[in-house]
């Protein structure tokens, strides 16, 4: 009998992890933490041990422990919604209104299907005289809540990184449900980040075939027929979306976009001007107006 492999410490970690997640569902919350800290000490910048630390510390009344791993953690994965949804749930439970608002805000902005930071927000900022975010956060944690949990699982997975696990769930999900519009659109997201753009333009070209009001879909089309510089075809798409809503940053960006790529720089630089007075701090812009104003000759004004 052929000698039985050691398990390497890659899955070592990945099985402690989950039996850490275990101690956490079943609400033994001191043990998952002492477990968590010993484990800690072998894999100090771990995403998912930090996580399950400064979780069991919340449940366990110790908040300033708790937001202090969460400073540690974002300093080694500044881009990780969970982090900033646990944050605010720190600050929640502290009494902090303002600033668990200003986390649950980052976090659904990191990761959209974070359904807890989405019911949270129309809590808090219906409390705090915010009634327009109060709606529109409840309206989408509705949407959520209405997703089959594969679909969402997926869609938090693919928010964080993991984009080989969520097409793995998209794909079995589909093969066993059939034609589900947002498990398309999804996997049409991963093809779009695998740059596998044939799939993805196929998947999105379906999806609107049987929902042309699927207006995100539509929009994730548009980007994608862009990268396949197919630009009048974009600019089709984008027209249709501003019909819809003629003042959506991401609609007008798209257009903007697509009339760069059919040579139309003054157009597109009236459009990127205007999105730039609305929001000044954003960098990317600042550089289409630049490379906009470079490709007109205007190469001093677009220093």
């Amino acid at each position: 009998m052929a000698a039985t492999e050691p398990i390497s410490t890659g899955s070592r970690i990945e099985a402690e992890v989950r039996r850490l997640r275990g101690l956490v569902e079943k609400r033994e919350f001191a043990r998952a933490l002492a477990d968590a800290g010993r484990l800690l000490g072998e894999v100090p910048e771990n995403r998912d041990v930090l996580y399950l630390v400064a979780v069991s510390q919340r449940y366990l009344g110790r908040i300033d422990e708790a937001l202090a791993t969460l400073r540690r953690f974002e300093e080694l994965h500044p881009d990780f919604g969970r982090l900033f949804q646990e944050r605010g749930h720190c600050y929640r439970t502290a009494g902090d209104s303002a600033r668990a608002i200003e986390a649950y805000r980052r976090a659904v902005a990191l990761n959209p299907s974070l359904l807890a930071s989405w019911k949270a927000l129309a809590v808090l900022c219906r409390a705090a005289g915010q009634t327009g975010e109060a709606a529109a956060a409840a309206e989408q944690a509705l949407q959520l809540e209405r997703l089959p949990g594969p679909v969402l699982s997926a869609s938090g997975m693919l928010a964080e990184g993991d984009v080989y696990g969520a097409e793995r769930i998209l794909r079995q999900f589909l093969l066993k449900h059939g034609n589900h519009l947002e498990a398309m659109r999804l996997l049409a997201q991963i093809g779009l980040q695998l740059d596998v753009l044939d799939d993805a333009e196929f998947l999105l070209e379906s999806l609107l075939t049987f929902d042309p009001s699927y207006h995100i879909a539509r929009y994730d089309y548009a980007v994608v027929l862009g990268k396949r510089h197919k630009h009048a075809a974009a600019l089709e798409e984008a027209r249709k979306l501003l019909e819809v809503d003629p003042r959506h940053h991401a609609f007008r960006t798209v257009y903007a976009t697509a009339c760069v790529g059919l040579g139309d720089h003054a157009e597109a630089l009236r459009v990127y001007r205007e999105l730039l007075a609305e929001t000044p701090q954003n960098p990317e812009l600042h550089l289409s107006v630049a490379h906009a104003l470079k490709t007109q000759g205007h190469q001093a004004e677009a220093i």
